[in-house]
């Protein structure tokens, strides 16, 4: 382990050193914001459950037999033939 000039900074570290991987990389993005703050103002584009709504069609997924179907179609489309 790297020796840490400020005391501060090893309290804090020995605090959160029982921490779950997940939360202390979290507490490091954190401090890493407040030094390099992230674009501001730029849109994030679609939140998680709306890519899920998106994904979630009301029709089931083709069986094999129409996948082979439909690329058939695709590369006659593409192709000619």
């Amino acid at each position: 382990m790297v020796a840490i000039a400020k005391k501060e900074i090893q309290d804090v570290l020995s605090q959160v050193a029982s921490w779950p991987a997940g939360d202390r990389i979290v507490l490091a993005r954190k401090i890493l914001e407040t030094v390099v703050p992230g674009p501001q103002g730029l849109p994030r584009g679609l939140s998680a459950e709306e890519v899920i709504a998106q994904l979630n069609v009301p029709q089931p997924a083709p069986d094999d037999a129409a996948c082979e179907h439909i690329l058939e179609d695709e590369l006659l489309r593409k192709h000619g033939g």
